[in-house]
């Protein structure tokens, strides 16, 4: 009992708190025009929008159009569709297909000329319900991936430090 009373006591004195306290050496980022090797059709503006909204919630960091203090180049690199499940009535069709997209995430410091970091990848991944119209779904299911995307870049910029 004494002993559990006086790990109380001490550790009550600890100033542990919740989230990061690491300064970014940046408060300022730009978002490079993304490069889309993968040819979805217009991807690139609504991951940069996902992108630079979950930035600009972060409250050591804003985006920039000009003159960041640092630079985030995205390229995506890859849109993969694997069948998951096939219909009941006809095993050609993809009833459900995993959607995977895959960036290369580089952070250049402006002012230096140096990265912070080159040539990450991330990928992140969803079902896609295809139904009656195959096609359809993707487009549905994009901005489910686009949000991860961003979710994940956002913790590659400010989780590091």
């Amino acid at each position: 009992m004494i002993v559990l009373a006086g790990t109380l006591f001490f550790s009550s004195g600890c100033s542990y708190s919740l989230g990061s306290s690491g300064k970014l050496p940046f408060s300022t980022i730009e978002i490079a025009p993304i490069v889309n090797n993968a040819d979805i059709p217009q991807a690139q503006a609504m991951l940069a929008r996902d992108i630079a909204g979950t930035l600009n919630r972060e409250p050591k960091l804003s985006t920039v159009i000009e003159n960041g203090a640092a630079e985030l180049k995205i390229e995506i690199t890859d849109f993969r569709r694997n069948t998951v499940a096939t219909s009941s009535e006809d095993s050609v069709l993809a009833s459900v297909s995993q959607l995977t997209l895959v960036l290369n995430c580089s952070l250049l410091n402006t002012r230096s000329g140096k990265y912070y970091f080159r040539n990450r990848k991330i990928s992140v991944s969803t079902d896609a319900y295809a139904g009656e119209s195959p096609g359809l779904s993707e487009s549905q299911s994009f901005p489910v991936l686009s949000r991860e995307a961003a979710r994940k870049v956002r913790d590659l910029v400010v989780g590091v430090w």
